[in-house]
């Protein structure tokens, strides 16, 4: 078989994701020689000077709409979810594969458009939840599914800590710029995971302190037609507990925060717990298992997924047709958000926060 040539990789928004995440990432799949990273795309000429001293061999322009697209491209959206939709539908309709950044667009119409545009030209639309590459969460995904500790009885998720991630822009805290706050943000994953796990919820109940602006808290009650319930409490300003529980009927399962590939097991009436690295399982007496993915490498596995979804040689695990999902269920949260209690508030502020939020007394 001949060798396929590496697909040409156009990175748009170089910001603090791109240059922390994206870059080490594409740079070991270049390496391994199934991408190029032929272009560089943002506004800034000193972020665009940061990414070229990693890929020194790409061409940098200030503008997607100078770069030329067809099918041997792969293009990388990181830039703000209010341009998500635009810069996409654009590659997209030149032929050009996309893995955009969570969140998928600033709204659900608007991905709707990116899906539509991927059909119409035939080509992958990928969704950056990369969580989902997590072995923990493919290992949950598994337990979920094929019940070995029996029914899903409830669960807690507390995930979040102050705000401390090197933003570029102000894009996070402005809603001319974004749908919401931490929900939006850090939510995506855990709404995303929790659909890909469980399904649709029978109901739900959401509150946050927004008050007319963007929520650094939020919590999150579901409930399942199983009978099974949970609780998400995120935060952007305290540190939460960064784990998640989930009691079955016969073992719990803990998973803590950017603990990729590593769970804890409690089973029931036994006397100690299971906690440690997960592993691939050899076949054969004498096979030799093998670590799992970490956190670096399971961002690194999304885009050799897109690559051999592009190629025709495996599914693609992310695709716009099912993150749209996650968005459509926060726009609900949205909808029917009430005011999250602050008992440190006063009455009088308290009135007023209730009027900020425009909540019924």
């Amino acid at each position: 078989m001949a060798k396929q040539e590496p697909i040409q990789v156009i990175v748009v928004g170089c910001g603090a994701v791109a240059q922390t995440l994206y870059a080490p990432a594409l740079d070991a799949v270049q390496r391994a020689g199934e991408i190029q990273v032929v272009g560089i795309v943002d506004p800034s000429e000193t972020r665009r000077a940061g990414m070229l001293k990693r890929f020194p061999e790409a061409v940098a322009h200030s503008n997607l709409a100078d770069c030329r697209l067809g099918a041997q491209n792969l293009v990388v959206i990181a830039t703000p979810p209010k341009l998500h939709a635009e810069q996409s539908v654009h590659a997209l309709r030149q032929g050009a594969a996309v893995l955009c950044e969570k969140p998928m667009a600033a709204s659900s119409a608007e991905a709707e458009a990116m899906i539509q545009a991927a059909r119409t030209s035939g080509v992958v639309l990928a969704v950056g939840i990369f969580r989902r590459f997590f072995p923990a969460f493919e290992a949950l995904k598994q337990v979920f599914y094929n019940k070995p500790f029996g029914e899903l009885q409830d669960f807690t998720i507390h995930e979040g800590g102050k705000f401390g991630w090197g933003a570029a822009s102000d894009s996070y805290f402005r809603l001319d710029q974004t749908l919401g706050g931490v929900l939006f943000d850090l939510g995506v994953y855990i709404v995303d995971l929790l659909l890909w796990w469980l399904g649709e919820p029978a109901s739900f109940t959401y509150e946050d302190d927004a008050m007319g602006g963007l929520e650094a808290n939020c919590r999150l009650h579901i409930a399942y037609r199983t009978g099974g319930r949970g609780m998400v409490r995120l935060s952007r300003d305290w540190e939460t507990q960064n784990r998640y529980v989930f009691r079955f009927e016969a073992a719990t399962v803990i998973y803590k925060v950017g603990q990729a590939n590593r769970l804890s097991v409690s089973v029931n009436g036994v006397p100690f717990v299971l906690c440690g690295e997960l592993m691939t399982s050899g076949n054969g007496q004498d096979a030799i298992d093998s670590p799992t993915r970490t956190w670096p490498q399971s961002f690194t596995e999304q885009i050799r997924n897109v690559v051999a979804a592009m190629r025709g040689r495996q599914e693609l695990r992310v695709p716009g047709a099912e993150a749209i999902c996650s968005l459509r269920f926060i726009e609900s949260c949205y909808r029917t958000r009430t005011l999250m209690k602050m008992p440190w508030l006063t009455r009088e502020e308290t009135d007023t926060a209730l009027e900020l939020a425009r909540v019924d007394r």
